[in-house]
């Protein structure tokens, strides 16, 4: 059977239906999460953008543990600590489980917040489910560069899977081997790498900020290609989009662009998907998508597909956030929402 013909036959037979990544509307174009899909998710400093990796990282386990497939993930992350990942974790799981909000804040008892008896034994009952699942994902704390990344990811797939090799002739008439195909022992399985955030990565061989990212952009995309294995790379804005000399001009698009992306475009020629995360409250925006700000404030996000190589890009969604449980729900179209519903 062709490669072509296969690729027809996994789809009819659902294998790229994806995994639950915690939205709807979003998935019309999305299609979940998918596995072999390089993802670059960038915003301003406030914005959710780890937030927003992790519910969606979440989700998609719960729903690969409830299937019983396979999902290995290494995260990198150099921006937030282990300890305070866990509070993140644990105030995320308490409240898609219970439907109650313990904000990390009253987890790590910072200040004057403390739990309450009720609260304390919530998060005494979770706390072994989120330690368990911290020992299957390969997080990693300490900042590394991109061939150490590179490295730790080809040894991993080594262990899963065998190489098939070509002959060939080099130019001085040597006889040697070429990789031209990896054969993975479970197929089906979902492996995810998560770098948080890429400005951060260790420095190597002398290079500067752009030379580091798009080493490490190149790398995925070889990564991507040889394994299958999907990304979430999480990349800062750089300061244009709230530049006053933007923002003054009636009828700029406000909304997040590729030129917004910090320090280098590599990763976003690279990805399959790029999304841009704006909160609309801190740029004094009264409306945006339709949305009355002065009612959502800081709890409404605009999530935008700025690129999207699987299907439609270019368009704006609404996400509602509770920045206290790490969660997000898609706001109805802005012509279904009444004024009172808003309170």
């Amino acid at each position: 059977m062709s490669e072509l013909k296969k690729r027809i036959n996994d789809g009819l037979e659902g294998k790229f239906k994806g995994l639950n990544n915690g939205f709807l509307r979003l998935n019309e174009y999305l299609f979940g999460f998918q596995r072999s899909v390089y993802m670059l998710l960038g915003g301003q400093s406030g914005t959710f953008k780890t937030t927003l990796a992790d519910y969606m990282l979440l989700n998609a386990i719960e729903d690969a543990e409830s299937q019983g497939i396979e999902f290995n993930v290494f995260y990198y992350s150099y921006e937030i600590d282990k300890i305070s990942k866990l509070c993140n974790w644990l105030s995320v799981i308490i409240y898609k489980k219970y439907n109650i909000t313990i904000p990390p804040e009253t987890i790590k008892g910072l200040g004057n917040n403390r739990l309450t008896k009720e609260q304390k034994e919530l998060v005494d009952s979770e706390i072994e489910y989120v330690e368990k699942l911290f020992e299957k994902i390969n997080f990693r704390f300490k900042a590394t560069n991109p061939t150490g990344i590179y490295n730790e990811i080809w040894k991993f797939f080594t262990s899963k899977g065998k190489f098939e090799y070509e002959d060939y002739t080099d130019k001085e008439g040597n006889r040697k081997q070429k990789i031209v195909k990896y054969v993975a022992n479970n197929p089906e399985a979902y492996n995810v790498i998560i770098i948080d955030h890429l400005l951060l990565l260790l420095k190597e061989r002398g290079f500067t900020d752009k030379e580091i990212i798009d080493k490490t952009s190149e790398y995925m995309v070889e990564l991507r290609n040889m394994f299958g294995c999907s990304c979430i790379f999480i990349s800062q804005f750089n300061d244009g989009l709230t530049n006053v000399d933007r923002a003054k001009f009636k009828g700029i698009d406000l909304s997040p662009q590729m030129t917004d992306f910090k320090s280098t475009r590599n990763p976003y020629a690279d990805a399959d998907v790029v999304i841009g995360t704006m909160c609309p409250y801190k740029l004094d925006m009264t409306t945006c998508l339709g949305y009355k700000i002065d009612k959502l404030k800081s709890n409404m996000i605009m999530l935008k597909v700025i690129k999207n190589r699987l299907s439609k890009d270019n368009f704006g969604i609404g996400l509602y956030v509770n920045p206290k449980a790490g969660s997000f729900s898609e706001l109805p179209p802005p012509d279904k929402i009444r004024y009172e519903d808003y309170n």
